[in-house]
């Protein structure tokens, strides 16, 4: 997503933000799901195979920072919005996309691009 330029426009995709609650489970430990906190319009990205952005690109695992990290496959464009962090998930049509990092796209607080990986069990 390049300028502001027609972005609405590329905002076709109805997605879940959602983030992690946990309750009690009666037994002294807890049960933990996932609660819908908005639904924003979105554009979705694959990123492509050998891609590179940092260690970030399509499909298995890098080793960084003395770890094994896995790649992030997709990015994700929506708009502004405060609170929006990797604790959280995107789903879209059954996808789950586990939220990697978070940047805003210019200074304006305008846009979010979001860097997730699709389809792990956090």
């Amino acid at each position: 997503m390049t300028g502001k330029r027609n972005s609405c426009s590329r905002l076709r995709h109805r997605l879940s933000l959602q983030q992690e609650v946990s309750a009690p489970d009666g037994a002294g430990g807890f049960s933990r799901s996932w609660q819908e906190i908005a639904q924003p319009w979105a554009e979705i990205q694959a990123i492509k195979s050998g891609e590179a952005r940092g260690n970030a690109a399509s499909g298995g695992e890098v080793f960084a920072a003395g770890q094994v990290q896995a790649r992030i496959s997709h990015r994700i464009y929506l708009r502004w919005r405060d609170g929006v962090s990797p604790a959280m998930r995107l789903v879209f049509e059954g996808r789950a996309f586990n939220i990697r990092m978070v940047r805003a796209m210019q200074e304006d607080r305008e846009m979010l691009e979001l860097l997730v990986q699709e389809g792990v069990a956090d």
